[in-house]
């Protein structure tokens, strides 16, 4: 289904020509290099994508600009999708656009709500640390399509997939977590994506080991039956085991030793 060559990955066939249109197509109504997220972030990192995506994810951090959203509803064309998307058109067909904004208050004044948080954060992460790939489709007929996009790396993938669960369906559930597992155990992704974990603010880490402790300890045989109903027959009890392990340890923190208070004991 696709390849992956340093800074370039390449689909074939034509299940992805319309995304990878619609990213250029995004591109250009809003005069900057997106940020990709999502289905397509994931499988332009892994080195055997193992399914297809329709739908495109942005992260907008305008910072004053207009929103992602706001001008994209505005191109010709264009059909508002509530609550924070759009329906974009493309020469081969229109693309769902979904546009994840994420507002510096949300980072400056963090919700008490962890999920809420790790929200803002792992976008915000995904955004600040997106690098540039070139992504090109081959479609059956030869023609080739590409664009230049930020496209986020493994570690935040991680984060903004963990996050995500919570409030989908059952069968965008089985995704996320298999994708999880994917970016886990890939040639391509896995020594990258656990640095990172490992590398990300204290704060984000904590939010982060909370949610693999929900899904992938507390509820993993739940996880593991959408894991599997998402076509992921070949994912095993000791895989998400070993994924929760690893991934647990690369955002585990050492236990700082409290200085005693002055009127502690001697």
């Amino acid at each position: 289904m696709g390849s992956v060559s340093g800074s370039r990955v390449t689909f074939f066939g034509d299940a992805m020509v319309a995304v990878v249109e619609g990213v250029s197509q995004v591109r250009e109504v809003i005069g900057d290099t997106p940020v990709i997220v999502g289905g397509l972030a994931v499988l332009a990192r892994l080195s055997n994508p193992y399914r297809a995506t329709v739908d495109l994810d942005v992260v907008d951090r305008s910072h004053g600009k207009a929103p992602h959203l706001e001008v994209l509803r505005a191109a010709i064309g264009a059909t508002s999708i509530e609550p924070a998307a759009v329906l974009l058109p493309t020469r081969f067909g229109p693309v769902k656009v979904d546009v994840l904004e994420v507002r510096q208050i949300e980072i400056d004044e963090p919700s008490d709500d962890p999920g809420d948080r790790l929200h803002a954060s792992s976008h915000a992460w995904a955004s600040d640390s997106a690098t540039e790939m070139v992504l090109e489709v081959v479609g059956l007929d030869g023609q080739r399509t590409e664009v230049v996009a930020r496209v986020a790396e493994p570690g935040p993938l991680i984060a903004m997939k963990l996050q995500a669960v919570m409030n989908r369906s059952d069968e965008k559930q089985g995704t996320d977590l298999l994708d999880i597992i994917r970016i886990t155990f890939d040639d391509a992704t896995r020594s990258a994506g656990l640095a990172q974990l490992a590398g990300v603010a204290d704060s984000v880490a904590q939010d982060i080991a909370l949610h693999v402790d929900l899904w992938m300890v507390r509820r993993r045989d739940q996880a593991l039956r959408l894991i599997r109903s998402a076509g992921g027959a070949d994912i095993a009890m000791e895989d998400m085991e070993l994924a929760a392990e690893l991934l647990a340890d690369a955002v585990r923190r050492p236990q700082r030793r409290r200085r005693p208070s002055v009127d502690g004991p001697r």
